[in-house]
């Protein structure tokens, strides 16, 4: 019974096929000049394969490593100084024989201290001793043997300790020292190199690109779920279903877990990791809630200490978070064995969170609980329908999508969220008649006046979304209301102001609209809500446009993408909002293949999405101008019509009316027939919408102003001068009043025409002069080149003269006429531009649209817009086409492409 088991001081072997840790190697390499290392993971993170990796490293013979692989007996000090002085002997290729094994057998500990510490003093070399499992026998008597022998072993000693518990040995100090070295899980996890590296030698077919990523990041680069992943491969599972079997209480990683993890862990520790698995986040107050406790903060720092996959979310502590697949084995095992018991801990943990203001937490966990009586409740009582605008849209979507029609009913803020998800959805019928219906119940009955004013927000955000028309005394009727409204009710404010601006913008009334969308974003600021900020960005961005501002609302915008970028991602719904201002705004600045290739995509995400008049006229109406600028009518008539069938179906009249304007325009400024024009304008009653001009509410601002601009440039072709000088004073006298300077370039630019046209080549010239100088220093080159035909003349004998000022004036006339030259020549079909011929030599190179756009400076979506235009001048739909036609055509050097070549190249949508 006292015999010594020596396999317990034999190392592992280190496999060569295990995967090689080498700057995790050169890491440990600094153990030999300090006094501790610790080794600190939870179970399968590879700390045993690592310290073999390293002990085989110094086989040399140099260094004296003694190995001890640790059980729970040891902690018994009368076994454990007995197996030390085992490793050292065997370690040191010393034969301690049968006496030998009994040196300390029956020596108190601290005699037995002294006997291994005389041992390490006769030993000439480094010694390195390394104590596997340590949480094993880990107790308070061997804890305290062990600082004792690492405080007084000689200099050449040192200590090396792996443990899925955190030991404590005095590291305190020895790190004021400068004598210890640590390593944890987050040093331990493999990179994705590593995973790959593992998974190569499943001997199967490698896994593709974005299944191998989401893999590292479900795993979290945890070791032991990558081998069992490669096992997995090995025995055939295909990898679309990998993911699906990564988790589970069934899988080989849950079995595990089970008997590697939670069994070994006492019972009370059991039921805790159990209970507080369930949250993604842990606090010590979530823990007192789930768990009946006051030491929550105390419970997490054991439980981190313990090896169960708890650790920091951050360096502060304020939250702590488990293993992603370890939570979610947990959450499985306990809802199957005990489905009441883990619907009633997510009743707790909504109840936690709800008092806690995290609403979208305590939503989700009442969802779990199956409970919708405590999910209404943590609606209502959160304000419902406030948190849509907040950036809550989905969530309150699922929520309301478990109530009962009964539930919602009954409560006001609940159907008030109800009426603005139909708005978002685009259901404004639906919405309108949901919410008139709400407000006569309201008014029936004993209303708040906060109720009230809610009622009042919803209904003004429902009358933006269906674009009615207001009156300049309406707003400021609203503007003596917002005088009303509580002062800390910021998302009220917020909501009441931004709607106040996008109605003083859309009415025209420039000069009114800034200062409340600036006091929106201030609101929505105190909010914390980016989603609701982003708005107001878009809205400023407008305003600026519409003064025409044109490089301050690029910067707007730009501002704008980075937030939603930051927040949302790069392809979400906002992101495809952002970019049709933005397009609109490279369009002005005669940019139509960058704003073709942002449009490319984003035009058709938000036809699957939500969206409002204003993006959805920026979006169609440049998208068609990009198309008539390339030539190609047809098309662009075509994505007009997408845009009438949107306005349609969403009942927005102002944009059919946009839509149908800016047919007209595109055929007035092509110089087509006069006839076909004519037509058109009697089509769409021109002369009814151009008349509303003249008031001071038309019934929309942008659909009369558009329409006074066509009957204007209409009149013109058809040498109607002063009935088009008509026009233009009633537009310029608005325009001038109400500071709107980009109208006012394109009012300038026919007053122009129709000054010389009547004979008064002084005026003609002093107006086009005036619009010039409007648009130099904001790059509003496209007004000029969509009006060619009204502006050559007056170009023709515009001059630079002598100055600072009037050589930008002259670069800027330079500009214009390149730019009308281009627009005066249709591409030939079959002819590639130098930019597309670079873009095509480097695709028939095999290089993805990431690589070419980094290769020649542009943005992806910019190259694979350009490639769409390649693909139809030669006639191809995929890359390896365009590559063997163009080297058929001689497009290319080289004659026919390799077929090796053309097997290298990347997917069409790569």
């Amino acid at each position: 019974m006292h015999e010594l088991i020596r396999t317990k001081v034999a190392p592992p072997i280190w496999l060569g096929s295990q995967i090689r840790r080498d700057i995790l190697l050169e890491r440990l390499d600094g153990a030999l000049s300090r006094r501790l290392t610790v080794i600190h993971a939870p179970a399968g993170y590879g700390k045993t394969s690592l310290l073999s990796q390293w002990r085989s490293r110094h086989e040399h013979g140099a260094i004296v490593t003694a190995w001890l692989t640790l059980e729970r007996e040891d902690s018994d000090l009368q076994r454990l100084p007995r197996y030390i002085l085992l490793a050292l002997d065997e370690a040191a290729g010393q034969s301690a024989g049968e006496d030998g094994e009994n040196t300390a057998a029956d020596l108190p500990p601290r005699s037995a201290l002294s006997a291994i510490v005389n041992r390490i003093a006769h030993e000439p070399r480094p010694v390195v001793l390394i104590f596997d499992d340590f949480h094993r026998a880990e107790g308070s008597e061997v804890n305290a043997f062990l600082q004792s022998l690492i405080r007084l072993a000689p200099g050449n000693c040192h200590f090396v300790i792996a443990s899925r518990d955190y030991p404590w040995l005095g590291q305190s100090m020895l790190a004021a020292e400068e004598q210890l070295i640590e390593l944890t899980s987050d040093d331990l996890k493999f990179n994705r190199s590593e995973a790959e590296a593992l998974l190569d030698r499943a001997d199967v077919p490698p896994l593709p690109d974005d299944v191998l990523q989401r893999l590292v990041e479900r795993s979290e680069g945890w070791p032991i779920a990558l081998q069992l992943t490669s096992l997995s491969l090995k025995r055939g599972i295909d990898h679309i279903k990998l993911m699906e079997r990564f988790s589970g209480s069934s899988s080989d990683l849950a079995r595990y877990l089970s008997e590697q993890v939670l069994t070994s862990l006492p019972p009370e520790t059991q039921d805790l990791v159990i209970r507080t698995a369930l949250l993604d986040r842990l606090t010590g107050e979530a823990v007192n809630a789930l768990c009946d406790r006051t030491d929550g903060w105390l419970v997490l720092e054991r439980l981190e200490q313990q090896g169960v996959f708890l650790a920091p979310a951050s360096e502060a502590r304020e939250s702590y978070r488990y293993h992603q697949l370890f939570a979610e084995y947990l959450r499985d095992r306990l809802a199957r064995q005990d489905l009441a018991r883990f619907r009633l801990l997510h009743g707790r943990a909504a109840r936690h969170f709800a008092d806690s203001g995290a609403i979208s937490a305590a939503v989700e966990h009442a969802l779990l609980a199956e409970d919708r009586e405590l999910v209404g409740t943590i609606l209502e009582e959160s304000g419902g329908w406030r948190l849509i605008p907040q950036g809550h849209q989905a969530m309150i979507e699922t929520a309301l999508g478990r109530l009962s029609p009964h539930q919602i009913a009954g409560s006001a803020r609940l159907g008030l969220a109800a009426i603005y998800l139909q708005i978002k959805h685009g259901e404004l019928a639906a919405a309108r008649e949901a919410y008139d219906r709400l407000a006569a119940e309201a008014m029936d009955g004993e209303v708040s006046a906060d109720l009230r004013t809610e009622l009042r927000v919803v209904g003004d955000t429902l009358a933006d979304y269906e674009n009615l028309p207001v009156t300049l005394d309406d707003l400021l009727a609203r503007e003596a209301l917002l005088r009303t409204l509580p002062a800390d009710d910021h998302l009220v404010l917020a909501n009441f102001t931004e709607t106040l601006a996008a109605k003083y913008l859309e009415g025209g009334w420039l000069e009114r609209a800034l200062e409340p969308v600036l006091n929106a974003r201030g609101h929505y600021q105190a909010l914390g809500s980016p989603y609701s900020e982003v708005f107001t960005h878009f809205l400023e961005a407008r305003i600026r446009h519409a003064q025409g501002r044109i490089n301050d609302a690029a910067a707007i915008i730009a501002s704008a993408r980075t937030l939603i970028e930051a927040h949302f991602g790069p392809r979400s719904d906002l992101a495809a909002n952002c970019a049709a201002f933005e397009a609109e705004i490279l369009y002005e600045q005669n940019r139509i293949e960058d704003a073709g290739a942002l449009l490319a995509w984003a035009l058709p995400h938000m036809e699957q999405s939500d969206g409002w008049v204003d993006v959805y006229a920026a979006a169609y109406l440049t998208a068609a101008r990009c198309a008539a600028a390339r030539h190609a009518p047809e098309e662009a008539f075509a994505i007009l019509e997408r845009a009438q069938a949107i306005a349609a179906a969403r009942r927005f009249r102002q944009l059919a009316l946009l839509a149908a304007l800016c047919r007209l325009e595109i055929t007035i400024a092509a110089q087509g027939p006069l006839e076909t024009a004519i037509d058109a304008a009697g089509a769409i009653g021109l002369d009814g919408l151009a008349d509303q001009m003249a008031l001071e509410s038309p019934h929309y601002r942008p659909v009369a102003t558009a329409a006074a601009k066509c009957r204007a440039a209409l009149r013109l072709a058809a040498g109607d001068h002063a009935g088009a000088l008509a026009d233009i004073a009633v537009l310029r006298r608005w325009a001038e009043r109400h500071g709107a300077g980009r109208a006012l370039v394109d009012i300038l630019i026919l007053q122009s025409h129709a000054l010389r046209e009547a004979g008064k080549e002084s005026d003609s010239r002093a107006a086009f002069d005036e619009a010039v100088g409007n648009a130099m220093f904001q790059s509003l080159v496209r007004p000029f080149v969509d009006w060619r035909g009204f502006v050559q003349g007056a170009l023709d004998h515009a001059g630079g003269g002598a100055g600072e000022g009037n050589r930008y004036r002259a670069q800027f006339l330079g500009g214009l006429a390149r730019a009308l030259s281009c627009q005066a020549q249709p591409p030939d079909d079959g002819v590639l531009n130098e930019a597309e011929a670079e873009i095509l030599l480097h695709l028939s190179h095999g290089y993805s649209n990431k690589e070419i756009a980094r290769l020649i400076g542009m943005s992806p979506d910019t190259v694979k817009y350009r490639l769409k235009s390649i693909f139809r001048k030669i006639g191809v739909d995929k890359r390896r086409d365009a590559v063997r036609v163009s080297h058929e055509r001689g497009l290319l050097p080289g004659g026919s492409a390799p077929a090796e070549e053309a097997d290298l190249l990347p997917p069409t949508g790569a």
